[in-house]
C-alpha cells in the first residue's frame, strides 16, 4: 500500500496547481477593466489545471489507514523498548546493591527518583526524594544511569558519619541562629534558617577571610537532609533536638521546609522548623 503515498502528494500538489489558477482567473474576472483576451487565457490556465485534479476521498482514505498502522506498530516497539530499558536498569542497579521501584516514566532507588523522558534528546533524571531537588541527569543506557544512580547513593548516604559531631555542629548553629531570630533557646526556628547557619559554620578560613564565590564550599539542603536523616539519636547533651512536620502551606515554597528522607527507603518527612529542647531525664 505504500505507493498510494507518493499517488496521494501527487494528486495534492494538482489540486493546489488548480487552486493558484483559479485563484488567478477569479482575480481577472473581479477587475472591470479585464479585457475578453485576459479573461480567455485566465480561464483557459484554470480549466487546464483543473482537468488535472483527480478525486482524493479513497487515496486519503488509504494512506490514512496506512499511516495508522505505521503509527501503532512504531509505538508497540517504542513500548517494548522502553520496558526492555526499565528491566536492564533494575538488573543493572541489583548488582549494585539498589532495588528499582515503580513504573515508568519514574523508577524509584533509595532516595532517589529515575525520570525518564523519552523522545530524540531522551534523557534520565535524577531527582532527590519525590521531584524535590534536581541532582543529575544521563543518556538512557541501563548502565550509566544504574551507575548514576549508585555514585549519587553512596555520596548522600555512603560513608563515614561522625554523628555526635553532627549533632554538637547543629547544637551550635542552632543556638546562634536563636539569637539571631530573638528567640530563646528551647524555642523553634525555620529549618532552613538552621541549614544556612549550619553551611556558614563548615566554611573554609579562606572564605571567612575573603567571603566571595570563589572560596566558598557549598554545602545545600539535600547534604543536610541526608546528614539528619542518618541520625541515629537526636540528643545532645542535656539537649534533644526536634524537628516539627510542615504545615500545608510551608511545603509550597522550599524556605518553608526541607524534606528528610527515612533511611533508603525512599520515603521521607517534610519538616519546617527545629529545636533543641532539654531532655527528659
Amino acid at each position: 500500500m505504500t505507493e498510494r503515498i507518493p499517488d496521494f502528494l501527487k494528486a495534492a500538489k494538482a489540486t493546489q496547481a488548480a487552486a493558484k489558477a483559479v485563484e488567478a482567473a477569479s482575480k481577472v474576472l473581479a477587475k472591470e477593466a479585464s479585457g475578453p483576451a485576459a479573461i480567455a487565457e485566465a480561464a483557459d490556465a484554470a480549466v487546464t489545471a483543473l482537468k488535472k485534479v483527480v478525486p482524493t476521498d479513497t487515496l486519503a482514505s488509504a494512506v490514512r489507514e496506512e499511516l495508522a498502522s505505521k503509527a501503532a506498530v512504531a509505538r508497540a516497539a517504542l513500548e517494548r523498548e522502553r520496558a526492555l530499558l526499565a528491566g536492564a536498569v533494575a538488573a543493572e542497579l541489583a548488582k549494585m546493591g539498589m532495588k528499582a521501584e515503580g513504573h515508568l516514566p519514574m523508577l524509584r532507588a533509595g532516595v532517589l527518583t529515575l525520570e525518564f523522558n523519552f523522545g530524540p534528546k531522551g534523557r534520565c533524571v535524577a531527582w532527590f526524594g519525590p521531584r524535590h531537588e534536581r541532582l543529575a541527569d544521563c543518556p538512557l543506557e541501563a548502565v550509566a544511569i544504574a551507575a548514576k544512580a549508585a555514585e549519587l547513593d553512596k555520596a548522600l548516604l555512603g560513608g563515614e558519619f561522625n554523628e555526635a559531631a553532627f549533632l554538637a555542629d547543629l547544637h551550635a548553629a542552632y543556638r546562634t541562629c536563636a539569637v539571631r531570630q530573638g528567640v530563646a533557646e528551647g524555642d523553634r526556628v525555620p529549618l532552613t534558617a538552621l541549614l544556612a547557619e549550619v553551611a556558614f559554620r563548615r566554611q573554609r578560613p579562606a572564605f571567612l577571610a575573603d567571603p566571595k564565590r570563589e572560596t566558598f564550599m557549598p554545602y545545600g539542603r539535600v547534604e543536610f537532609a541526608c546528614a539528619l536523616s542518618r541520625l541515629k539519636t537526636r540528643r545532645h547533651g542535656d539537649r534533644e533536638l526536634r524537628l516539627d512536620v510542615a504545615t500545608m502551606a510551608q511545603t509550597r515554597r522550599p524556605e518553608d521546609h526541607v524534606w528528610v528522607p527515612r533511611g533508603r527507603s525512599g520515603d521521607g518527612t517534610q519538616y519546617a522548623t527545629a529545636s533543641f529542647v532539654k531532655a527528659a531525664v
